[in-house]
Parts: C-alpha cells; sequence; structure tokens
C-alpha cells in the first residue's frame, strides 16, 4: 500500500504506520500524508539521526507498540466492565433503580399522562438512548473506569429523596431520583467515559414535570403584553386583575394562556438542537437563551393575535376550540423559523476521536474488583428508600386538641356569618375552624390544620388557594405584602382580591409549621424536614383571613393588619394546644 504525502512522496505499510522517511531517518517527516483517498496522521516526527542499525531497532519496536494498542480498539476488550458487557450492567442498574423507586417514576408517568405540559415526558429517555447511540463508534471497545468517590453524590441524592418522600414533595422526589440514576451510572462509568455522554445523561432532568411556578409570572406578562399591544392599536380596554373587557367582548388571561406549554416545549426541544448543531459552548447556550426568550414574546404575540381576530369578527372567531388551533399552529411556525434562523450559524460535528489517542482503553478491572463497585453503588442507590422506611417507623401523630375558637381581642366582637358565601381551596385537613368577628367591619378566620401529610391531604397543594368555587368566585388582583407579626416580626402573605356579584373581599393566606409563619411552599417543606427528623411530626396549618375591601384596598389591609396582631397570640395558642397526658 502507498501513502500520498501532502507535500511530498511517501512510504508506509498500513494507515497509521510510519512512513518511509521515519524508517530511513530523515532530518523531516511529513505529519500528514493521504492514504485510500483522505489525509492520514503519521505517528512519528523524528530529529535528524543517521541512518543506522540502531535506528531501525527503535523504529521497529514503536511500531510492535502500536500492533500491541490496536486490538484494544476492537471492541473485545474483556471484563465485567467492558465492551457490550458494560452496557448490559448499566441497563440492568437503570431497570433496578426504577424498581425500587418505582412509586416515583410511577408519579411522573402519571403527571405525562394527565397533563398536556408535560405530555413530552414521554419522549425524554429515548431521545436520550439515541445521542447515545450517535457516538456508538466513540464508544465501542471503551473500558470503564469506575469513580467510587461519586458514590457520595448519589448517597446524598437518597437522602435529599428520602426526606422529600416524607413530607411528600413529589417534585423533589423525581429530581432526587433522576439525580440518583445519573450520579450511579458516572460511577460505575467513571468521569472519562461519562464525559462522552454526559449530555444525554443531563437530558434525563427534563422527564421531570416541573415548571408550574411559572405559570402566575407569565400570565402576568401575557396580560401586560395583551392590553399594552390592545391600547396601542387605539382600541379602549379595561382591564381588572386578568381579566380584560373590549368594547365586543370580555377575555380573561387563564393558565392555558400563561404560554408555559410553549416555553417547556421551546425549551426541550432548544437543547437537543443547540447539542446537535452547534459545538462551542457559547453558541448553545446563545441558541437556549433564544428558545426561552422566543416562545415567552410569540405567546404575547398570539395571545393579541387572538384578541384581534375576536374582536375584528364580533366574537365570532378565536373563541372556541378554534382559539388553541390558532395558538399551537402559530407557535409551530415560530419555531419553525427559529430553527431555520439557527441553521445559519450551524457548526459542523467534530469528527469521531481516534481510539488510540482519545478513547478510554486498556485492561479492564478484574471480575472481583467490577463486583465490589457493583455492590457499593447498589448500596447507595438504596439509600434512600432505607431511610424512608427508617423515618416511617419513627413518624407519630402529635397529640393536638381540638382546635377551639380564639376569644375576640379588645374592640372587637364575635359575629356571624355577613352572607358570604366564599371558601378557599384548601382541602382533606384533619381539623378546621371558620369564624368571624367585627369592629365595625367583619373579619373572617379559617383555619386548616393537618396533622400528617398524605397524598390528596396535605399541607401544600398544587393550584392556587383562592377559590373553592370557580365558576362564581373569581380572583382579579393578586399580591405579597409583609405583614407583621408582632415583637418586630413579620412575613409575607399572599393577597388576592376575589368577586363573585357584587361581593368582593380582601384574602390573605399563610402557612405556619413548627412555630414558623411562611408563604412559601419549598419553606414549609423544608421546615416539614427539619421537624419529621427531630421530632418524628409533620404538623401544619394553613391561615386565611378575609374583609370586604373597595377601591381603597389599604383600609381593607389596614384592618386584617390590626386582627392579625392582636389575635395572633391566641390563634398559635390554638393551633399549639396539646391534649393533656393520661396517667396509667
Amino acid at each position: 500500500m502507498s501513502c500520498w504525502p501532502v507535500r511530498t512522496r511517501a512510504w508506509a505499510s498500513a494507515p497509521g504506520a510510519v512512513c518511509s522517511r521515519a524508517l530511513t531517518g530523515m532530518r523531516t517527516c511529513p505529519r500528514w500524508y493521504f492514504y485510500s483517498g483522505r489525509i492520514t496522521r503519521c505517528l512519528i516526527t523524528p530529529k535528524h539521526t543517521p541512518h543506522t542499525t540502531k535506528t531501525r531497532e527503535a523504529t521497529a519496536m514503536q511500531q510492535a507498540t502500536l500492533a500491541e494498542q490496536q486490538p484494544l480498539n476492537t471492541g473485545a476488550s474483556d471484563g465485567l466492565l467492558a465492551g457490550r458487557s458494560l452496557a448490559v450492567v448499566v441497563a440492568l442498574y437503570s431497570l433496578l433503580a426504577v424498581a425500587l423507586f418505582y412509586d416515583t417514576v410511577s408519579s411522573m408517568v402519571g403527571v405525562w399522562l394527565a397533563s398536556e405540559t408535560f405530555t413530552h415526558g414521554f419522549l425524554i429517555v429515548p431521545i436520550s438512548l439515541w445521542l447515545i447511540w450517535r457516538r456508538r463508534d466513540d464508544l465501542t471497545g471503551a473500558v470503564a473506569r469506575p469513580q467510587p468517590w461519586v458514590l457520595s453524590l448519589t448517597a446524598g441524592g437518597g437522602l435529599v429523596w428520602s426526606l422529600a418522600y416524607m413530607v411528600d414533595v413529589n417534585v423533589v422526589q423525581q429530581l432526587a431520583f433522576v439525580g440518583i440514576l445519573v450520579t450511579g451510572i458516572w460511577a460505575i462509568l467513571g468521569t472519562a467515559l461519562a464525559r462522552r455522554i454526559a449530555f444525554p445523561l443531563g437530558f434525563l432532568f427534563m422527564a421531570v414535570p416541573m415548571g408550574e411556578d411559572l405559570i402566575g409570572p407569565l400570565m402576568l406578562i401575557t396580560a401586560d403584553s395583551t392590553e399594552f399591544l390592545v391600547r396601542a392599536t387605539g382600541i379602549p380596554v379595561f382591564r381588572e386583575g386578568m381579566y380584560l373587557t373590549l368594547p365586543t367582548g370580555y377575555w380573561s388571561v387563564v393558565e392555558a394562556c400563561s404560554g408555559v406549554r410553549y416555553l417547556i416545549a421551546s425549551f426541550t426541544l432548544g437543547l437537543v438542537y443547540a447539542y446537535l448543531s452547534y459545538q462551542s459552548l457559547w453558541r448553545r447556550a446563545a441558541f437556549v437563551l433564544a428558545a426561552i426568550l422566543v416562545p415567552i414574546v410569540a405567546n404575547s404575540l398570539r395571545a393579541y393575535g387572538i384578541v384581534m381576530i375576536g374582536h375584528l369578527s364580533g366574537m365570532e372567531l378565536a373563541v372556541g376550540v378554534d382559539h388553541l388551533i390558532y395558538g399551537w399552529v402559530f407557535f409551530g411556525v415560530v419555531m419553525l423559523l427559529l430553527f431555520w434562523i439557527g441553521g445559519f450559524w450551524q457548526e459542523a460535528e467534530r469528527p469521531v476521536e481516534t481510539a488510540i489517542n482519545h478513547k478510554v482503553t486498556g485492561p479492564a478491572p478484574d471480575t472481583r474488583r467490577s463486583a465490589a463497585i457493583l455492590i457499593l453503588v447498589l448500596v447507595a442507590t438504596g439509600l434512600g428508600p432505607t431511610l424512608a422506611l427508617a423515618l416511617e417507623r419513627n413518624t407519630s401523630v402529635g397529640n393536638l386538641a381540638d382546635l377551639q375558637i380564639p376569644p375576640p381581642a379588645t374592640g372587637w366582637q364575635e359575629s356571624i356569618n355577613p352572607g358570604w358565601d366564599w371558601q378557599p381551596n384548601q382541602q382533606g385537613a384533619d381539623r378546621q375552624i371558620e369564624h368571624y368577628y367585627s369592629n365595625g367591619q367583619p373579619v373572617a378566620l379559617l383555619l386548616r390544620q393537618y396533622l400528617q401529610q398524605t397524598a390528596g391531604e396535605e399541607l401544600v397543594q398544587r393550584g392556587e388557594p383562592w377559590l373553592a368555587d370557580t365558576d362564581a368566585w373569581r380572583v382579579i388582583n393578586r399580591h405579597a405584602p409583609a405583614v407583621g407579626l408582632g415583637e418586630g416580626g413579620e412575613t409575607i402573605v399572599r393577597e388576592a382580591t376575589v368577586t363573585s356579584g357584587r361581593q368582593r373581599l380582601l384574602v390573605w393566606a399563610w402557612f405556619r409549621v413548627d412555630g414558623q409563619h411562611t408563604s412559601n411552599a419549598y419553606v414549609v417543606k423544608l421546615l416539614q424536614s427539619r421537624q419529621q427528623l427531630v421530632s418524628g411530626r409533620s404538623e401544619g396549618a394553613r391561615l386565611f383571613l378575609a374583609t370586604p375591601v373597595d377601591d381603597n384596598p389599604e383600609a381593607a389591609r389596614q384592618r386584617l393588619q390590626q386582627f392579625l396582631g392582636l389575635h395572633l397570640p391566641a390563634i398559635e395558642q390554638v393551633l399549639d394546644q396539646r391534649q393533656p397526658q393520661v396517667g396509667p
């Protein structure tokens, strides 16, 4: 076989062999030469040496070394953690992890089935497997170099999962499970090999159904932008919270209008497109950022377009199913434009790295060491369920007394229901009270207490807490003011103005767990986790205050603040009161 150098002619016996200039000790050797129609790299660039027997012997030794290395590239490596055996081990480990965390996996699948926003979850695992399959040539024959230190991350994920399991935080359980799976595979493969499939492994986190906390802010962006664009068009519009009134009709910005579905879908597609189309980190990051911003802007334009279609058609079009059809068609066009524009900066995929210089090769760990490592991985993976079982055995229901009605403070008196039919959306409480007070204007106090956390009967629930009856009542404003708790303390509460006919109420809502007040659901779960570890209990309460409000919300806020400042000690005493101990 002959090799044609890029500049001068040289000879070699096989691809990757040493060319004739190196064998004869020439001053220079072309680093690149043609072989079988492509440029191949010469492996030796010797310095000027005389043509001697010693030179030939040294060159022969180098060729022998290369010949010994070649079999490592064929994928025929022996051992439990090499070649096809490695793939089988990883697959079996993944199946075992799914079996150990079956309830968590089934909860993810349940959300995929129930919510169109997260239906893409069914595609995440197949896409990850396909991305790994694309690199099969680079992975063939690779040998694992296990990293036992990574198991500390796996064990940490198990601890997080067990705490989330005890306080029933599904999204944290799901994130922890994926983290356990990914770090377990990383520990088996080793850092060098795991790095080659880092994106497919990281992409598995997209299977976790999360992002519902973005609905509120995205709804606000949609309402603000739609109002601005409609006014800019010259059409008068009256806005009340998330409700827009035009001369031709009435529009409301609901959860489906937030654009969170478009955002999640765009972000998921953007990640895959950036990974496949670009090689530089900054281009990938720029495209993913565009995949986040573009759907937010596009959703505002979509909402404006639908309002204008309805307005110009006399509310004949874009008010039913076609409303959704227009939205998805518009989103599809926007995504096609985004990918088309992104294609102008597409970078060619880097060639598969050569096995000798870049693959993880060499002898595989012996079977005993491999088995020991796999046992450690399984122990770290099973830590979460084991801890959860131990914590469950230590769980107890506090001996709290039945809730009593807090007595009215000086200047206040007990009252009767002034005719409100409003109820909050807070279900499944173990104990609850609803009582009315007055100092000239009525104030309602509603307490919902939970002694333990079970599915469907937990303190923190999905959705907004304002309305049990969404047909008769609607929310028109939302805020988050800071309110005083006495003795210099304060907390942020969630505030909403709800209305039904001529009734309009200002409502405050917040939580109390382990003596702490907060309106943040994540803080609640952290407090419950601490409470569970320290005392084995996970009790807590949600508090609501409501009072009539007119065009001046400050007067209503001051009324609620005054009531809370005077009655909070009595409310806390009622929530913390224990049943008397009964002797033997």
